[in-house]
């Protein structure tokens, strides 16, 4: 059942991401991989875990039950993955560790359906995706980093699961992102996002900025093509797919 006062956080890194929803006035189930950054968030958030506002699960992503390696980035936690290339993709040499795995459905009959579900999880996202289209009831509001493996079926499986509105979110602006005019997601505060804040999502984001699926993949590959030819000064940052169900 759908649980408005819910967040899961795919992806919490160094949490905060999880830090704004708490603020917010959320309950959040957050997902993490990686150990070292998993006991960092127990002690960051001890108070809200007490208190029963959050939930930190040290778990991968996966479509299947049992443990799977993953590779943890020397120095960029935020390059870390289940996939040994993507963490290496530099030339570093990654630590391997052994992680038990969940995955979306598990979580929602466990936990309930969230009101929004953010992705962050480094080359699963595709993965959640498809997930997200194989539940019987889904979140209202969804955000994935865009795929480097397939964004097409990335916009794909949102779009056969029924999301009707999509915005995309350069994360490289969110740290000067001026906040909405009209507060739509839980208790309106002054917050101040970092350079890894995924930022605002659901009704936050601007009404007038959803766009068809047509017209969302078609500025994406705008994008894509911008930072093929320069990355550094016309495709800057990176990409999230927002995605909106009918209400």
């Amino acid at each position: 059942m759908l649980d408005n006062n819910l967040i899961y956080d795919f992806g919490f890194h160094n949490g905060d991401d999880t830090d704004f929803y708490l603020a917010k006035g959320f309950r959040v189930i957050a997902v993490e991989a990686d150990p070292n950054l998993v006991q960092r968030g127990i002690e960051r958030f001890n108070s809200q875990i007490r208190d029963g506002q959050l939930i930190i699960l040290h778990k991968a992503v996966s479509d299947t039950g049992g443990v799977q390696n993953f590779y943890i980035h020397p120095v960029k936690s935020d390059w870390s993955s289940c996939f040994q290339e993507l963490a290496e993709s530099d030339g570093s040499k990654a630590e391997v560790v052994t992680v038990e795995t969940t995955c979306l459905d598990s979580l929602c009959k466990m936990y309930g359906v969230p009101r929004y579900l953010k992705v962050d999880v480094e080359g699963c996202d595709l993965l959640v995706a498809r997930q997200i289209s194989r539940l019987d009831e889904r979140p209202l509001f969804v955000s994935l980093e865009t795929s480097k493996r397939d964004y097409a079926g990335l916009f794909a499986y949102l779009y056969v699961s029924g999301y009707v509105g999509y915005q995309l979110v350069n994360q490289a602006n969110n740290v000067e992102r001026a906040a909405p005019s009209v507060i739509g997601e839980g208790k309106a505060i002054d917050y101040k996002f970092s350079q890894y804040s995924s930022g605002y999502f659901g009704a936050d984001l601007p009404p007038d900025k959803w766009l068809s699926y047509d017209e969302a993949l078609t500025r994406y590959l705008k994008y894509k093509e911008l930072k093929q030819i320069d990355n550094k000064e016309l495709g800057l940052g990176w990409v999230d797919l927002h995605a909106r169900r009918p209400q």
